[in-house]
């Protein structure tokens, strides 16, 4: 006889887990943009070096990673929603912010190692606004209650 554990999402093991998913994600980009300055011996910064192709694939793939994101984000949004119980609204929140994260590290990882390769601060400066940007996404109630409009019962088993 075999017994299943299913998995019963609760907001609070939504904010916990999300939350600890955002810390793990933003500390792997600063550890490595840190690591990456400090073993960088030669440093400039310029936007003038047409030569280099990561002048343009940079900032795009980061303008791409920003705009995806957030109007991936809503779409998933307006699905989750209309979906009726609250556990399902909660796993599709979850995968949604989970896309949102990874469209916004790539980018920044990607000028990380840019950065590596030349040593521009430029690319740094990139990951850096990238960073910035990820901080503010940090899952909390209100934002959770904001995104998926909760109805007032469900609202208040959120709050």
């Amino acid at each position: 006889m075999e017994i299943e554990k299913t998995f019963k999402q609760t907001p609070e093991s939504l904010i916990k887990t999300m939350s600890i998913i955002h810390l793990a994600l933003l500390a792997g980009q600063m550890l490595l943009a840190l690591g990456a300055f400090a073993q960088s011996t030669k440093i400039f910064f310029g936007i003038m070096y047409l030569d280099d192709d990561y002048v343009y694939v940079v900032p795009i793939l980061a303008m791409m990673g920003f705009f995806g994101g957030y109007l991936l984000f809503k779409k998933q949004l307006k699905v989750i929603r209309f979906k009726s119980p609250m556990s399902e609204k909660l796993s599709g929140y979850q995968n949604a912010l989970i896309i949102r994260f990874a469209l916004l590290e790539i980018p920044s990882l990607f000028a990380i190692a840019a950065y590596m390769l030349n040593g521009n601060l430029f690319f740094l400066a990139v990951s850096g606004f990238l960073m910035v940007y990820f901080v503010f996404l940090r899952p909390t109630t209100e934002k959770v209650d904001t995104d998926l409009q909760l109805d007032l019962d469900d609202s208040m088993r959120f709050l």
